[in-house]
């Protein structure tokens, strides 16, 4: 039984590696197409989600329990949570990252002329 649930984590950990490879890469998206709010909001909802995960993995036995469907609820828990933080402004970083960006793209268009 141990085997099973260790590849159902191991799977679930890949998950969400990949679930954040996909959001890295839509901020990226995003801030190439000159869309820096929209770039730093879906970052900082990045940011927030990778942050609740490591988090929660500190707790020893969770949540929701060790069982195998304790991994899709602790998926959910960090997207949820991370998403309600970047919504509320909860860490304040959205706005940094704008004023970055839109920094950067000035100094480029300035460049470029």
């Amino acid at each position: 039984m141990d085997g099973i649930q260790s590849g159902v984590s191991q799977q679930a950990a890949q998950a969400a590696r990949n679930s954040d490879l996909v959001q890295a890469r839509g901020v990226e998206a995003a801030a190439r197409k000159g869309d820096s709010e929209k770039a730093s909001k879906m970052f900082e909802e990045l940011l927030a989600t990778m942050l609740v995960r490591e988090m929660r993995r500190e707790l020893s036995d969770g949540f929701f329990g060790s069982g195998a469907g304790a991994d899709i609820y602790e998926g959910w828990l960090d997207q949820n949570v991370g998403r309600a933080l970047a919504e509320t402004g909860s860490l304040d970083l959205a706005q940094s990252i704008r004023v970055s960006l839109d920094q950067k793209k000035a100094q480029a268009q300035e460049a470029a002329q």
